[in-house]
């Protein structure tokens, strides 16, 4: 009994120990220091001051560049394919003035040929008729002086006969003489009659002869095409084949195209609150999207009379010089250059996000220590169109104010900033003037 309690006392003094050096233990440990919980970071940002004054009116769309000249090739005159330009094959530069194709045209050479004939003789009997009437004529004017003179003898004679009691025989073959005269001249004048008529009939089978000829050869040169302009053949059917000597062609019948690319046209329409700012002759410049680097220089040609309806755009025409080897058709980024907009604002697209459907920029609204700032939601009114990479504010901002011009996707209403430089560095902030008036 007593080694039992001996025991159990032994036991109880092991555990008191334990469990004393377990307390001096961690008694004895050190303690951590209290740390604060984090809180939100400030976003670093990039800002910009907002300015008021002149903003370029720079108009870009999105458009296709077309060929300003498209002429049919085609043959007016029917008949068998006597002549075509070697291969005609598609995309081929072919220069003005080039024969395209030319139809068989031997009777019409043959006309041609028996017309210049008659005309040749029409001619020449017209010469002929012509030397008649002058003789005509001065035969005439010999009957005339000779009656002129016959007519004086007789009526001299006549007053002497009268007067003096001459014999009468002698006025009386001097009235006779008088009289063959006056036929003589009538004779003269009716040959004179004769040989005009045969002047100007001889002179109409010329001029007719004349019409039928240049008839003719229009027909002889519409056996012929020829390129107007230089440009570019385009087959009738896309993979098509170009005819074949010999084979007839209808009257009219087309057989491919020529386009003009060297000058293509854009036909784009642009809204009725930017057209108010394009002129006749405003610079134009197009960017073919598969010419990467490649801008064409241009002009404003033609600037639409009304408002479409539905879109409220109205259509406008430029023109593009010096495009060689740009193919029809080929799409492009337009820039229509206009006047620029006076004392207006004018914001970085980066500037710029949308919330809740609507654009919106971040003000620098008050400033706090350690570089941060705390910035404030503006609701913007956009007037359309890009203008330089930005937008023109109608309303929400004034000038003056700094805006987040970075990383705006990460701050919002009442957000932490950092300043920054662009290059990464901390610009000091400083506190805003603070606002006078609404939004302008």
């Amino acid at each position: 009994m007593l080694r039992i309690l001996t025991q159990i006392l032994i036991a109880a003094s092991l555990l008191a120990a334990g469990g004393y050096g377990a307390l001096l233990v961690v008694q004895g440990r050190p303690t951590a220091p209290e740390r604060a919980l984090p809180g939100p970071r400030p976003v670093p940002v990039e800002s910009s001051e907002v300015r008021r004054g002149p903003v370029p009116r720079n108009i870009e769309l999105q458009g296709t560049l077309a060929a300003s000249r498209r002429f049919l090739v085609a043959s007016e005159a029917g008949g068998r394919l006597a002549e075509l330009y070697p291969g005609l094959r598609p995309g081929q530069l072919i220069p003005e003035g080039t024969l395209l194709l030319r139809v068989a045209s031997e009777d019409l050479e043959l006309q041609i040929e028996a017309q210049g004939t008659a005309i040749a003789l029409a001619t020449v009997r017209a010469e002929a008729a012509e030397a008649e009437l002058a003789r005509a004529g001065a035969s005439l004017s010999l009957a005339e002086e000779s009656l002129t003179l016959l007519r004086s003898e007789e009526a001299r004679w006549k007053a002497l006969v009268e007067g003096s009691g001459v014999e009468q025989a002698r006025y009386d073959l001097a009235r006779k003489q008088s009289l063959a005269a006056a036929g003589s001249v009538e004779e003269a004048r009716a040959r004179v009659e004769a040989g005009a008529a045969s002047v100007t009939g001889a002179g109409l089978e010329v001029e007719l002869g004349g019409e039928e000829l240049t008839l003719l050869e229009s027909r002889l040169a519409r056996c012929a095409v020829r390129a107007p302009f230089d440009g570019r053949f385009v087959p009738l059917v896309s993979g098509g084949t170009p005819p074949e000597i010999g084979q007839v062609l209808a009257p009219g019948a087309p057989v491919g195209a020529l386009v003009d690319v060297a000058r293509l046209r854009l036909v784009a329409e642009v809204h009725e609150d930017d057209v108010a700012a394009l002129a006749l002759g405003a610079p134009a410049s197009a960017a073919p999207l598969s010419r990467p680097g490649l801008v064409l220089e241009g002009r404003i040609t033609a600037i639409g009379a009304e408002v479409r309806q539905i879109t409220r755009s109205v259509v406008v025409e430029a023109l593009f010089e010096g495009a060689v080897g740009l193919p029809s058709g080929t799409a492009c980024a337009v820039t229509l250059c206009g006047a620029p907009l006076n004392e207006a604002i004018w914001l970085e697209e980066r500037s710029i996000a949308y919330r809740s459907g609507g654009p919106v920029a971040y003000v620098l609204v008050e400033a706090y220590p350690e570089g941060t700032s705390r910035v404030e939601e503006r609701r913007l009114v956009l007037a359309p169109g890009a203008y330089g990479g930005g937008r023109v504010v109608r309303a929400g901002l004034e000038a003056g104010v700094r805006v987040v011009s970075s990383s705006v996707q990460l701050v919002g209403d009442g957000a932490l900033v950092r300043p920054i430089a662009a290059g990464g560095a901390e610009v000091p902030v400083e506190a805003p003037a603070p606002l006078q008036g609404g939004d302008q």
